[in-house]
Protein backbone atom coordinates (compact mmCIF):
# COMPACT_ATOMS: atom_id res chain seq x y z
CA UNK A 1 0.00 0.00 0.00
CA UNK A 2 1.36 3.38 -0.98
CA UNK A 3 1.26 6.49 1.16
CA UNK A 4 2.28 10.13 1.36
CA UNK A 5 5.18 10.78 3.73
CA UNK A 6 4.96 14.09 5.59
CA UNK A 7 7.70 15.76 7.63
CA UNK A 8 9.27 19.08 8.51
CA UNK A 9 12.94 19.82 8.04
CA UNK A 10 13.36 20.69 11.68
CA UNK A 11 14.69 18.97 14.76
CA UNK A 12 13.03 21.46 17.11
CA UNK A 13 10.47 20.16 19.59
CA UNK A 14 8.43 23.37 19.07
CA UNK A 15 8.78 23.64 15.27
CA UNK A 16 6.11 25.75 13.55
CA UNK A 17 6.96 23.92 10.33
CA UNK A 18 6.14 20.61 11.98
CA UNK A 19 2.83 22.13 13.10
CA UNK A 20 2.21 23.29 9.51
CA UNK A 21 2.97 19.90 7.94
CA UNK A 22 0.92 18.12 10.61
CA UNK A 23 -2.08 20.36 9.89
CA UNK A 24 -1.66 20.09 6.11
CA UNK A 25 -1.52 16.29 6.37
CA UNK A 26 -5.04 16.34 7.85
CA UNK A 27 -6.30 18.05 4.69
CA UNK A 28 -5.26 15.18 2.42
CA UNK A 29 -8.26 12.97 1.79
CA UNK A 30 -8.33 9.55 0.18
CA UNK A 31 -4.65 8.82 0.85
CA UNK A 32 -2.79 7.36 3.78
CA UNK A 33 -0.44 9.98 5.22
CA UNK A 34 2.46 9.00 7.44
CA UNK A 35 3.67 11.90 9.55
CA UNK A 36 7.26 11.79 10.81
CA UNK A 37 8.75 14.07 13.47
CA UNK A 38 12.41 14.47 12.52
CA UNK A 39 13.24 15.71 16.01
CA UNK A 40 13.09 11.99 16.86
CA UNK A 41 15.75 11.10 14.26
CA UNK A 42 19.29 11.41 15.65
CA UNK A 43 21.30 12.08 12.50
CA UNK A 44 24.87 13.13 13.32
CA UNK A 45 26.55 15.91 11.38
CA UNK A 46 27.61 14.45 8.05
CA UNK A 47 31.29 13.93 7.32
CA UNK A 48 33.10 11.46 5.13
CA UNK A 49 34.94 10.24 8.21
CA UNK A 50 31.67 9.54 10.05
CA UNK A 51 30.32 7.70 7.02
CA UNK A 52 33.49 5.63 6.68
CA UNK A 53 33.76 4.84 10.39
CA UNK A 54 30.09 4.25 11.23
CA UNK A 55 28.28 3.73 7.93
CA UNK A 56 24.59 4.59 7.78
CA UNK A 57 22.44 4.59 10.90
CA UNK A 58 19.37 2.40 11.18
CA UNK A 59 17.29 5.59 11.47
CA UNK A 60 18.63 6.82 8.13
CA UNK A 61 18.05 3.49 6.38
CA UNK A 62 14.49 3.33 7.75
CA UNK A 63 13.76 6.93 6.74
CA UNK A 64 15.20 6.36 3.27
CA UNK A 65 13.02 3.25 2.87
CA UNK A 66 9.94 5.25 3.87
CA UNK A 67 10.79 7.86 1.25
CA UNK A 68 11.42 5.19 -1.39
CA UNK A 69 8.13 3.42 -0.66
CA UNK A 70 6.03 6.58 -0.58
CA UNK A 71 4.02 7.86 -3.54
CA UNK A 72 4.90 11.42 -2.63
CA UNK A 73 6.34 13.73 -0.02
CA UNK A 74 4.86 16.62 1.92
CA UNK A 75 7.77 18.66 3.30
CA UNK A 76 7.76 21.87 5.30
CA UNK A 77 11.22 23.44 5.30
CA UNK A 78 12.24 25.51 8.28
CA UNK A 79 14.34 28.63 7.89
CA UNK A 80 17.42 29.86 9.73
CA UNK A 81 18.86 33.17 8.47
CA UNK A 82 17.07 32.94 5.08
CA UNK A 83 18.25 29.39 4.38
CA UNK A 84 17.02 25.88 5.20
CA UNK A 85 18.27 24.81 8.61
CA UNK A 86 21.56 23.00 9.01
CA UNK A 87 19.57 20.00 10.27
CA UNK A 88 17.50 19.81 7.07
CA UNK A 89 20.61 20.18 4.90
CA UNK A 90 22.40 17.54 6.98
CA UNK A 91 19.49 15.13 6.60
CA UNK A 92 19.48 15.64 2.83
CA UNK A 93 23.26 15.12 2.76
CA UNK A 94 22.99 11.79 4.56
CA UNK A 95 20.09 10.63 2.39
CA UNK A 96 21.91 11.56 -0.81
CA UNK A 97 25.02 9.68 0.31
CA UNK A 98 22.94 6.58 0.99
CA UNK A 99 21.06 6.85 -2.33
CA UNK A 100 21.97 9.63 -4.77
CA UNK A 101 18.59 9.34 -6.48
CA UNK A 102 16.42 9.20 -3.36
CA UNK A 103 14.11 11.92 -4.74
CA UNK A 104 14.10 10.81 -8.38
CA UNK A 105 10.59 10.74 -9.86
CA UNK A 106 9.12 11.57 -6.44
CA UNK A 107 6.14 13.93 -6.28
CA UNK A 108 6.85 16.61 -3.67
CA UNK A 109 4.76 19.36 -2.14
CA UNK A 110 7.28 21.75 -0.63
CA UNK A 111 6.18 24.46 1.78
CA UNK A 112 7.66 26.62 4.52
CA UNK A 113 6.71 29.08 7.20
CA UNK A 114 8.55 31.48 9.44
CA UNK A 115 7.82 34.18 11.97
CA UNK A 116 10.08 36.49 9.95
CA UNK A 117 8.85 39.17 7.59
CA UNK A 118 9.67 37.17 4.47
CA UNK A 119 7.76 34.08 5.65
CA UNK A 120 10.56 31.58 4.85
CA UNK A 121 10.75 32.45 1.14
CA UNK A 122 14.57 32.20 1.30
CA UNK A 123 14.53 28.66 2.65
CA UNK A 124 11.82 27.65 0.18
CA UNK A 125 13.77 29.04 -2.79
CA UNK A 126 16.96 27.23 -1.75
CA UNK A 127 15.17 23.97 -1.03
Amino acid sequence: MSYVLAFAGSNSSVSINYKLVKYTATLIKGEEVRLRDLSKYPFPIYSQDAEKENGFSNSLVEFNNEIANSKGLLISVNEHNSYPSAYFKNTMDWLSRFDTKFLADKKILLMATSNGGRGAIGALEVA
